[in-house]
């Protein structure tokens, strides 16, 4: 059942991605973007709570029942939204599904801004994902003292940070005609807060703070809680992006690409981070992913900031 579910997901996601530069205005896009993800940061937040309470009250087949009503007002909503679909002329020739995503990865590898942002995508994903998957509950079960209890509270400062992230991009940087200010604050803010994140994994700062004081808890919920809201300020300017950047044509196959490029980074990473973390310390670990995204960052944004110079010259 939840392989079907994901793979709808996977037809639902990139269609509406795909959908949204056209029904609002290229000035309205980062706020629109930031909204959806305000959103859907939300549901993150609110499901468990209210699963929870279903389950507890109602049972497990009640839950089934109202998340199955879900996804059907989700679709009935989706088919009252006014869109106009152009139709394709299919070639005989053409073989339809792969043909699609050829044509999409042709885009992508011929279109070098998009390509660039892609890379610097699944190496992003690859660095930060294992931090919250990998990183954070191995440190959480082997170095601190804390219950179960306390890392859902870590859970929720993410959550937390993800949504305030997403709010502050479509109020601060909803209007902006580039996306790169958000950017370039959200890449500073990843380098920083993983930084912070690497000191206080160090044996040092446990024996300073303590692996079980309120402090320590209070300093890495809000470290993580900004790391959550770096990685808003990153994903949604990049996502604005490639919607501007890709014809209407080619946007749903460019969208479903890129889903593939972002989810693929994960596994990948947290693979990466498997074997080094069995050969070195987490804290080692940690700082030398943080290293390796100052490198990617540096190297990513210097033509962005060359470009822009160049624009503001002109």
């Amino acid at each position: 059942m939840q392989v079907i579910v994901s793979l709808l997901y996977g037809f639902f996601d990139p269609a509406t991605k795909g959908m949204l530069p056209q029904l609002v205005s290229g000035e309205e896009l980062t706020r629109a973007n930031a909204i959806l993800a305000s959103l859907r940061t939300l549901s993150g937040v609110l499901s468990p709570v209210i699963g929870a309470a279903l389950y507890t009250g109602l049972g497990i087949a009640a839950v089934f029942l109202i998340n199955g009503i879900s996804f059907l007002i989700s679709g009935s909503s989706s088919v009252l939204i006014r869109y106009q679909h152009t139709r394709r002329e299919f070639k005989l020739q053409e073989k339809g599904f792969w043909t699609d995503l050829a044509a999409g990865a042709g885009f992508i590898l011929g279109s070098r801004a998009i390509r660039r942002f892609c890379i610097f995508f699944l190496v992003i994903y690859a660095l930060i994902q294992p931090v919250f998957a990998v990183v954070l509950p191995l440190f959480f079960r082997s170095s601190l003292h804390y219950t179960d209890t306390w890392y859902g509270y870590l859970q929720m400062a993410i959550l937390l940070g993800a949504l305030l992230g997403s709010v502050l991009v479509g109020v601060v940087f909803g209007k902006e005609k580039e996306a790169t200010p958000s950017l370039f604050i959200g890449c500073f803010l990843q380098i920083v807060t993983t930084t912070a994140f690497a000191i206080l994994l160090f044996p040092r700062s446990l024996s300073l703070l303590g692996n079980d004081t309120v402090l320590y808890f209070m300093l890495l919920a809000a470290v993580l809680s900004f790391l959550g809201a770096a990685l808003m300020f990153v994903n949604v300017p990049v996502q604005t992006f490639i919607q501007k950047a890709t014809p209407n044509e080619y946007m749903s196959r460019v969208f479903s690409i890129v889903g593939m490029i972002s989810k693929g980074g994960m596994p990948f990473g947290a693979l990466i981070y498997g074997f080094a973390l069995n050969k070195i310390a987490v804290h080692w670990t940690v700082l030398a992913a943080d290293l390796l995204m100052v490198f990617v960052s540096v190297v990513f944004l210097a033509p962005l900031l060359k470009a822009r110079d160049n624009t503001v010259q002109q």
